[in-house]
C-alpha cells in the first residue's frame, strides 16, 4: 500500500510540469507577412494635372493668362505710371505762369495718361482770350481721358474674361467626367467602383480648377479697376486746377475768399 501511494506521488510529480504547461495560454500566432508594396509617392502630373483630362489644357492656358495679366496690370495701372507727380508739378507751375508753350513741351516729352489727356485741351486754347476757350478745352480733355481710360481698361478686362471662361470650362469637364462615369455604369461597372473613380475625379478636379483660376482673377479685376478709377478722379481734379490757373477763372473765387475776413473787420 505504501509502495502504491509512493508510486502515485512520483507519477503526479512527473505529470505536474505537463499540466502546468497545458494550463498556460498558447502564444498568439504570428501575423502573416504583408507582401503588399508600400504606396508610391505620386508626382504633380499624376496627382493634379492628369485627372483634369482634356480640360487641363484650356485651364492651363487660362491660368497662364491670368498670371500674365496680373503682372502686366500691376506694372501699368499705377499712379507713378499714369499720374507722375514729377510731371504734374511742373505743369501746374507753368499753368500759373500762363506759359502754354512750356506746358505743351512737357506733355510731348513725357507721354502718359495725364499728359495725353491734357495735350488736346492745350490745342484748343485761345491765347487772346483763354477764359473763353475753357469750355472747349475741358471738353477736349474729357474726350481724350475717356480714350486713354478705355485703352488701359482693355488689359484689365482680360481678367474678367478669364474669370468668366474658367468656371465654364470646369463645368464642361464636370459634364464630360460624369458622361464617362455613366457610360461605364451602362457597361456593367456598377459593381466595381474603382472603374468609376477616374471619371468622378476628373469631374470634381475640373470644377475645382476652374474656381481656383476664377477667384483670383475676379479679385485682381476689381482691384485694378478701382485703382484706375481712383487715378482718373485725381487726374480730373488736377485738370480742373490747371485749367483754372491757366484761364484765370479760379482766381476770382480765391481772391473773394481771402477778402471776406477783411471785409467783415
Amino acid at each position: 500500500m505504501k509502495k502504491q501511494f509512493l508510486a502515485l506521488l512520483i507519477l503526479l510529480a512527473m505529470l505536474a510540469p505537463v499540466a502546468i504547461a497545458l494550463a498556460q495560454d498558447a502564444p498568439p500566432p504570428a501575423p502573416p507577412a504583408d507582401n503588399t508594396p508600400p504606396p508610391q509617392k505620386k508626382t504633380l502630373w499624376e496627382e493634379w494635372i492628369r485627372p483634369l483630362g482634356w480640360c487641363g489644357w484650356p485651364l492651363a492656358a487660362c491660368s497662364i493668362g491670368v498670371v500674365t495679366m496680373i503682372i502686366l496690370n500691376s506694372r501699368m495701372v499705377t499712379r507713378k505710371n499714369l499720374l507722375p507727380m514729377a510731371v504734374v508739378i511742373p505743369l501746374r507751375t507753368a499753368a500759373e505762369q500762363r506759359d502754354v508753350g512750356q506746358m505743351y513741351s512737357l506733355c510731348r516729352a513725357t507721354p502718359n495718361l495725364f499728359t495725353k489727356g491734357l495735350l488736346p485741351g492745350l490745342r484748343k486754347i485761345n491765347p487772346d482770350d483763354p477764359a473763353a476757350s475753357k469750355e472747349a478745352m475741358e471738353s477736349a480733355i474729357a474726350e481724350s481721358v475717356g480714350r486713354e481710360e478705355a485703352q488701359v481698361s482693355f488689359w484689365i478686362n482680360f481678367l474678367s474674361l478669364f474669370a468668366s471662361i474658367s468656371p465654364m470650362i470646369g463645368l464642361l469637364g464636370t459634364v464630360s467626367g460624369m458622361i464617362g462615369a455613366f457610360g461605364k455604369i451602362g457597361l456593367g461597372g456598377m459593381g466595381r467602383p474603382e472603374q468609376l473613380a477616374e471619371n468622378i475625379k476628373e469631374a470634381l478636379f475640373t470644377t475645382a480648377a476652374g474656381l481656383m483660376i476664377a477667384i483670383p482673377a475676379i479679385f485682381a479685376f476689381f482691384l485694378f479697376r478701382n485703382n484706375l478709377s481712383r487715378i482718373i478722379r485725381e487726374a480730373e481734379a488736377l485738370y480742373s486746377e490747371i485749367m483754372d490757373a491757366l484761364t484765370g477763372s479760379g482766381n476770382l473765387f480765391a481772391e473773394a475768399d481771402q477778402q471776406a475776413p477783411g471785409t467783415e473787420g
